[in-house]
């Protein structure tokens, strides 16, 4: 019973002054809206909707860039989820980007950094984005899962800081 008790305690005292810290704390609160559900039928249309997007994220990096289109998409309504490969394209580098299903179970995939990353489109259809070892729901799965929050944070920029601010005002209008 000592031997248990002695990391418990320094685990304890670890989460007491700090220096262990969740992976998922730096994310905001109410960083999901309830929304009535979206829909896109085609990866046509999803083309159009993400080209709206991007621009609004020149200065994301790749994986701040999937956080935001994430969440934009979420927070519409969209059924839409983070596939995570350890061995993206066989490069021996992580990626991850994301998959959106629609009402006719369809999935879509959707990488935000297509021209970063080469791929096609912003609904690329080759294997790669077929093949994925992971999913996660969610930013707070993924941050715990995949490289922690502050990997992800498109929220922290300037730039995120005024989008997440836009949104909030325009889902609270919609409220009312």
């Amino acid at each position: 019973m000592k031997r248990a008790t002695l990391p418990l305690a320094a685990i304890a005292a670890l989460l007491i002054c700090g220096c262990m810290q969740s992976a998922n704390q730096d994310i905001p609160e109410n960083y999901y809206f309830k929304m009535k559900k979206a829909d896109v039928n085609s990866p046509v249309e999803l083309i159009r909707f993400a080209a709206s997007i991007r621009p609004h994220t020149a200065d994301f990096t790749v994986e701040e860039r999937v956080a935001f289109f994430e969440w934009y998409l979420k927070n519409r309504g969209f059924n839409v989820s983070f596939a995570y490969s350890s061995n993206f394209h066989n490069s021996g580098r992580e990626h991850v980007w994301l998959v959106l299903r629609n009402k006719l179970g369809e999935n879509m995939a959707v990488e935000p950094s297509y021209i970063e990353m080469e791929a096609a489109s912003v609904s690329p259809t080759t294997p790669e984005y077929k093949i994925y070892q992971k999913k996660y729901a969610d930013i707070y799965e993924l941050s715990e899962k995949a490289g922690g929050s502050d990997k992800y944070a498109w929220w922290k920029r300037a730039s995120g800081q005024r989008l997440l601010n836009e949104n909030i005002m325009l889902a609270k209008k919609s409220q009312l």
